[in-house]
């Protein structure tokens, strides 16, 4: 590494390479080496040599989080990394998200490479993204970092998970350590209810985009994507990256989740006919930043595949009629990608802009951030009381199934969850069999 100027734990940089080497995502390494600089910061200002820290150092850290005096240091740290490193200070999100939430392999390259030079490439490439992100630095007053004075419990857990995982790498290596990973305890949270919105709540907001965007084709977009959530429990991340090779008239499609982990999961027929009505609008972008004339007889043959239906009926394509059980339009891509035809698209992403820095661009892509934000202006169009989001209709795919008498087997696999502890923190508080309960069999009705 150029600069040294951000403290490190002892053989941090192997551990985050045996993170790379293990096919972890760049996102979750990311994460990692944000919360062990954290930590290093930490030691560094308290003036501890990590071989001497101590449980007591442990409970110091949670309290110092907790105040968010980690902000003061880092911001002292990082001006001289940005000034040192000559690099430009990023917001944190925009670290986190960059790149990060693609399944990439950071520092790979399509030409061998010596071990040393791929190592130096990735960590430099990690580091500055992390050093990027961290503090206050140069940040509006009224962004979150500077409204929340510390971190909320999930979080510090969250960065005690992360020292707990380097104390075991060191043990796997045969590294000393100065305290055993289980030391490290977590903080204890507040357990309160997973609250979901009611079924007609959680209705109004996916059919909302259709009352509330005056541009056409981001009602369709918007309405098709929250269908596609709501009918299929995908995580938001899942659902931005899906590419058009991945939809079929079936609505069976398989996913790469969290952890790297594949699995399939199904669309609903009422999701289907939305997916088909979005590629209407989706298909008339395949070549946005091209000319015709670089493509010979490409787009004139799109196009007329796409308006067969018109050309055909000689009327204004309905299509509320047209969909219904068809499926043309996803017939139509799926033909696409046997032929190969897909490749030639200007990005292979299923959900893109229409407008904005990223619209023409290759690979463009819808960010998360934007549709996250347009969940949440919904829910304040339509009052809905309790905070709703994409994860939110995620929840609530799992909660309506289970009242349904879905087996919690059943929603592991469709949740992609590892444990099956996890599935019931979505299932078992469902309010509606809470009360038929006490209604009941209550002994004094």
């Amino acid at each position: 590494m150029k600069d040294k100027v951000f403290p490190k734990l002892p053989d941090q940089d192997d551990f985050l390479m045996d993170l790379q080497n293990s096919n972890y995502s760049p996102l979750t390494i990311h994460n990692y080496a944000r919360d062990l600089c954290i930590f290093a910061v930490f030691i560094n200002f308290r003036g501890v040599e990590f071989k001497d820290v101590s449980k007591k150092d442990i409970s110091m850290y949670k309290g110092y989080l907790k105040a968010g005096e980690h902000l003061k240091d880092l911001d002292r740290i990082r001006k001289e990394f940005v000034k040192n490193a000559g690099i430009q200070a990023i917001s944190g999100a925009k670290a986190a998200s960059d790149d990060l939430s693609h399944d990439t392999d950071m520092g790979a390259m399509n030409t061998p490479v010596k071990k040393e030079v791929f190592e130096v490439s990735f960590l430099e490439s990690l580091y500055n993204r992390v050093y990027g992100s961290l503090g206050i630095f140069e940040r509006p007053m009224n962004t979150n970092a500077r409204k929340k004075s510390g971190l909320d419990v999930n979080s510090i857990n969250r960065m005690l998970s992360s020292v707990r995982s380097y104390l075991k790498f060191r043990v796997k290596w045969d590294l000393e350590i100065p305290l055993p990973a289980d030391a490290v305890d977590m903080m204890k949270a507040e357990k309160r209810v997973k609250k979901v919105a009611s079924l007609q709540d959680l209705t109004a907001l996916i059919e909302s985009p259709l009352e509330f965007e005056s541009d056409e084709r981001v009602a369709i977009r918007n309405r098709c994507m929250l269908e596609m959530l709501f009918a299929s429990g995908m995580r938001i991340s899942e659902l931005i990256n899906l590419d058009l090779e991945n939809i079929n008239v079936e609505g069976k499609m398989y996913i790469i989740g969290k952890g790297k982990k594949e699995r399939s999961v199904y669309l609903t027929q009422r999701s289907l006919d939305w997916l088909n009505k979005y590629l209407s609008v989706r298909l008339k972008y395949a070549f946005t930043n091209k000319d015709t004339e670089e493509q010979p007889g490409v787009l004139d043959k799109l196009m007329a595949d796409v308006n067969t239906e018109r050309e055909t009926s000689g009327d204004e394509l309905n299509l509320e009629i047209f969909d219904k059980g068809n499926r043309k339009y996803i017939s139509l891509v799926e033909s696409y990608r046997q032929s190969g035809f897909l490749e030639k698209f200007d990005s292979p992403a299923l959900f893109i802009p229409f407008s904005g820095g990223r619209y023409g661009k290759v690979d463009m892509r819808i960010s998360t951030n934007y549709f996250q934000e347009k969940i949440a202006e919904y829910r304040r169009k339509l009052g809905i009381q309790i905070p709703t989001s994409a994860h939110s209709l995620r929840h609530g795919f799992a909660t309506y199934l289970a009242e349904q008498g879905a087996s919690p087997v059943a929603l592991q696999a469709l949740l992609g969850h590892e444990s099956l502890n996890t599935t019931t923190k979505y299932v078992h508080a469902s309010e509606k069999f809470a009360e038929e309960t006490v209604r009941k069999n209550h002994p004094l009705k």
